[in-house]
Parts: structure tokens; sequence; C-alpha cells
């Protein structure tokens, strides 16, 4: 027997032997129905409570085994997420070096955007490009009488550096695309 159940108080028949009448049959039904309810009642809120406790672990533990599960699916998709990023940058150096190699127009906007970079420093301009990219410049393009020409065999088609005394831009397209992925790298993981 638990130690949590309650007695029941049933009628004394020690009146009994004292000439009273034993209780009837209605009444032991009364006393019956009585107890059978009491414990009806609190077996069902032990019940309700013990099931109750049994739905929270298992709540809690199912909680547990989705965010163990949620845990590596996400390190895959910011893995993933990286390596589409990595691909666009590279992509996107293919198709400027393309353009730039196809389009002088858009080479020489690129000369154009170095020197006005430059345009407040003090000391002669310097360009320097790839011996084929200057060759492809448009005829008509034509730069002040200021600005030294360099050819570099050693930048890569798409490449420029433009200086002056006091400074100067490395506009080779790998420390472009290199700056490009450091912000876009990190807004990604902000």
């Amino acid at each position: 027997m638990s130690d949590s159940a309650e007695r029941v108080a049933f009628p004394d028949f020690t009146e009994r032997a004292h000439g009273s009448k034993p209780p009837t049959a209605a009444e032991l039904d009364d006393v019956f129905a009585r107890a059978y309810g009491e414990g009806y009642e609190k077996g069902r809120e032990d019940g309700y409570a013990a099931g109750l406790g049994e739905v929270h672990a298992a709540a809690e533990r199912l909680k547990l085994l989705t965010q163990s599960l949620a845990a590596p699916l996400s390190a895959a998709d910011e893995a993933a997420v990286e390596q589409l990023r990595l691909l666009a940058l590279e992509i996107g150096e293919q198709l400027a070096r393309h353009t730039l190699a196809v389009s002088p127009e858009a080479l020489a906007g690129l000369v154009r955007a170095a020197l006005d970079a430059l345009r407040d420093m003090d000391g002669p301009a310097h360009i320097a490009l790839h011996p084929q990219d200057r060759a492809a410049l448009p005829e008509e393009f034509a730069l002040p009488d200021h600005v030294n020409w360099h050819d570099d065999p050693a930048l890569q088609r798409g490449d420029i550096r433009a200086w002056r005394d006091t400074a100067g831009i490395d506009g080779r397209m790998k420390s472009r695309i290199t700056e490009l992925a450091h912000v876009w790298l990190a807004e990604g993981a902000s």
C-alpha cells in the first residue's frame, strides 16, 4: 500500500457486540462507493501528474535532439554559403578579366578611374599596364602629358598599377578581388 494513500474510515462495528445492528448492504455499498471514488480520484490525479512529468521529460529530450541535429546542418549551411561566395568571386574575376581583354573601352575606363583617384596627389602620374593591355587601348584614348606609361609584363591582363610620389593604387585584379572578398565575407559573418 502506498504511503500517500488515505485511509478510509469504516463504521465502527464494535457496537454490534453490544446489541446494535450490523451495517446494511446499502451502507456497505455507500462506504465502498465513497472509498472507491476517493481512491479513483487520488489515482487519477497521481497518474495525471506522473504522465505530465513524462511528457515534459520527453519534450525536453526531443528539443535537445532537434537542436543536436540542427547544429551540424547549420554549420554545413554556413560552409556551403561560404563556398558559393568564393565561387561567385572567382566567376566575377573571370568575367572582369574577359571584359577587360575584349573591351578596350572598359580598360580605358579603368585607367581614367585610377588617374582620377590620384588627381589630388603631388608629383607626376605613373600608369603601369600589361603590354597587351596598353596596345589594346583605343587609338583615340589620350592621356595628359604629365602621365608616364610603363609596360609591366609581370602584371596580368586586366591589372593596373597607378602611382604618384606620395601614394599609389594597387589595381591588380587579385588585390581587388581579395579586398572585395574580405568585405563580402565579413558581411556574411555578421
